[in-house]
């Protein structure tokens, strides 16, 4: 064999072992992106078929306070209010964490139907908790999504009658003057 057909040879194994290369390439990748587009659809029919018809809230929430100090969070006051009438009333104590910014109290009610409205009352100001959803989501591991889709509790959507944003009550967009509805 001359020299000319051994670089014959040697290229055309090396222009295979590209293109072998390049076709598991495409593979993984059309496999990751196929997986994705599949997530997306099941997430998008769990929301609607699922997620959307669910009028209750079960399971415990948690609420973040910004701007209170010690003493405010001593004494947290839940009203809940069912149509135009609050039904249940409790008073709960945040525990402080010095070491965040952010001070968190868990929600007392833990059932209660997604049109009803939550008051909370801490350092004399009032929020008004409203609009609560479910949204359908899958808990993402280092690969992908892992285990199947659910439906989670996205909180409040609402404060005060405002778009709840991060969903924080912050001391000083609370409400004064709040006139409390009867019971």
């Amino acid at each position: 064999m001359t020299a000319r057909k051994i670089f014959k040879v040697i290229a055309i194994f090396i222009a295979v072992i590209i293109g072998v290369i390049l076709l598991l390439v495409a593979f993984v990748w059309g496999s990751v992106e196929w997986n994705q587009y599949s997530s997306k659809k099941e997430a998008i029919r769990m929301q609607k078929e699922v997620c959307d018809t669910i009028k209750t809230v079960d399971g415990k929430l948690t609420i973040y306070l910004d701007g209170f100090n010690k003493k405010e969070l001593q004494k947290i006051h839940f009203y809940l209010q069912q149509d135009k009438v609050l039904t249940k009333d409790t008073v709960v104590s945040a525990e402080l964490n010095s070491q965040v910014e952010l001070q968190t109290v868990i929600l007392p009610f833990e059932h209660f139907n997604i049109n009803d409205k939550l008051i909370v009352y801490v350092g004399e100001r009032y929020y008004v908790l409203s609009g609560f959803s479910y949204t359908a989501g899958y808990n993402y591991g280092m690969f992908g999504p892992v285990g199947s889709c659910e439906c989670r509790g996205g909180g409040y959507e609402k404060i005060n009658g405002q778009d709840a944003g991060s969903g924080t009550l912050i001391k000083k967009y609370g409400l004064i003057n709040y006139q409390l509805p009867p019971r």
